[in-house]
């Protein structure tokens, strides 16, 4: 969301002013990061594009029942990802889950994402994308709570106040969730290269 932030305000207030033309502009400006976030939460490609199409489909229900004032100033991307999380609870409480490492190393995969570039090995480019295919599958390995404070600290770039508002937890508990986390990760990581 980072290359798209600065684009957001003036998102904001044209969805206050026409909901419908814009929020197909929200989804493309929002939808991979939110992927990205949800597939780390559950490890599976399948649960995470459900949960980021209920996500729309709820934050759309919502935008419309919200005054325009309100949406010209809400915090766009905390609330997205609050939504994102709490469904994911919600499946997750409904059903278990089962973790594995995605095998999909297709063009259209997010694990393999890789640009043209001339100056990059083809080992190093493998090499990188074992790495985060490594990393996901630690993260989505962690403790939920750990998981939850690490993916948005790290990936979401959320403040350790916006993780506190959207995981309703106190600021404290959600610094300490992010250096446990980081920590069980260093750990893990270490072990893996023994």
């Amino acid at each position: 969301m980072e290359s798209s932030g600065e684009q957001l305000p003036d998102l904001l207030d044209q969805l206050a002013t026409n909901l419908d033309r814009y929020f197909p502009q929200l989804v493309l400006n929002t939808q991979q990061q939110l992927y990205a976030f949800a597939l780390r939460q559950t490890g599976s490609p399948q649960d995470a594009e459900d949960i980021v199409q209920e996500t729309f489909i709820r934050a759309y229900h919502a935008l419309k029942t919200y005054p325009a004032e309100r949406i010209r100033f809400m915090k766009i991307q905390p609330w997205l990802y609050k939504i994102t999380l709490h469904i994911f609870y919600r499946q997750s409480s409904n059903k278990a889950r089962i973790q594995y490492t995605p095998l999909d190393t297709s063009e259209e995969s997010v694990h393999c994402e890789i640009e043209d570039n001339e100056d990059e090995q083809p080992e190093k480019v493998l090499e990188d994308r074992e790495d985060r295919r490594n990393l996901e599958v630690m993260i989505s390995r962690l403790p939920e709570h750990y998981r939850s404070a690490v993916s948005c600290y790290y990936f979401a770039e959320l403040s350790y106040r916006e993780i506190a508002e959207l995981l309703q937890l106190p600021v404290g508990t959600v610094k300490s969730n992010v250096h446990r986390g980081t920590q069980l990760l260093r750990k893990t990581a270490d072990k893996t290269r023994l």
